[in-house]
């Protein structure tokens, strides 16, 4: 299964790509309105959206589903977001300029899949997320990306996914020797204007 996608140029000829990753109940529209008004020149940015509707709404997707034996699926959903990479992305663009934000769910995907690629990428932008528990993975991080800037950021009062969930993936890629840092912001759940400006 191939996702499912929007690109969006911010000029004729970018030389840079962005890979925005939404959260659970979101889809592939749900960024477009903060791309649209973002004036990071020379980039397309890449919105996929998530395989799996919730609850049989096409509108509303999340990145992984619950077994018959009460696991989630990870590894199918990582599987096409290598395709994706592979076919979509790496092809037009080299990977250290190449840029990725996930949020909540989005965030959980960068920690399972983004920062293990074979490549090395610009910089990792993990906002308001979470280790899945069902993860097999001993470590996040790849060679390739050991000196790959990750911005982690998240909201002090975020009462849907509480901050010391970052908290515990930043302590883990601090023991992996990652170049991390993790920015906490005011608010819940949501991307900071102010987390926004240092990630720019």
């Amino acid at each position: 299964m191939n996702l499912n996608y929007i690109a969006q140029k911010s000029s004729q000829n970018p030389d840079k790509a962005i890979v925005f990753i939404h959260g659970w109940g979101g889809n592939k529209m749900s960024f477009l309105p903060l791309v649209k008004s973002s004036k990071i020149k020379n980039v397309e940015w890449f919105l996929p959206e998530a395989p799996y509707a919730i609850n049989n709404d096409q509108d509303k997707r999340s990145w992984t589903y619950k077994k018959e034996n009460g696991v989630w699926e990870i590894q199918e959903p990582m599987k096409m977001m290598e395709l994706f990479f592979n076919e979509k992305i790496l092809g037009q663009y080299l990977s250290k300029d190449v840029f990725v934000i996930g949020f909540s769910q989005g965030a959980a995907v960068c920690y399972e899949y983004i920062m293990g690629m074979n490549k090395s990428l610009g910089a990792i932008f993990p906002i308001s997320g979470f280790l899945w528990k069902d993860s097999r993975k001993e470590k996040r991080l790849s060679k390739e990306n050991k000196d790959t800037k990750i911005l982690i950021g998240h909201g002090k009062t975020d009462n849907i996914i509480p901050i010391e969930k970052s908290l515990i993936a930043y302590k883990l890629l601090l023991d992996e020797k990652a170049n991390v840092e993790m920015c906490k912001y005011n608010g819940g759940h949501k991307i900071s204007m102010d987390y926004f400006k240092k990630m720019m």
